[in-house]
């Protein structure tokens, strides 16, 4: 039944933290990105811009990432109901054309 499919996704995607560790890749590979960097072009960072890209657009990145992840999971979702809406009464794709 769709709805056990889509309770299944639910339960996968709250047990994998997926924003936590995004946000620890991002920060990881950022502060290694910065560590690469020359001593000449460390001297030409200040330490406030790293902190804040670490902190809050790193914060900010993975908003956004989730947010797009969010759009993806509704789009299947609707994908679902709309296969097992057809599927049980293919003569009702006109409900589905005027659905908002």
């Amino acid at each position: 039944s769709p709805m056990a499919l889509l309770h299944g996704w639910d339960y996968i995607s709250k047990s994998v933290d997926l924003k936590g560790t995004l946000r620890n890749y991002l920060r990881s590979n950022l502060f290694r990105k910065y560590l690469n960097y020359t001593d000449d072009a460390r001297k030409l960072v200040q330490e406030a811009e790293i902190r804040s890209a670490l902190m809050q657009d790193v914060l900010e990145a993975s908003l956004c990432y989730m947010r797009a992840v969010d759009l993806v999971r509704i789009l299947i979702r609707l994908a679902i109901v709309v296969v097992f809406t057809i599927q049980g009464s293919p003569r009702s794709w006109w409900i589905l054309v005027l659905m908002p």
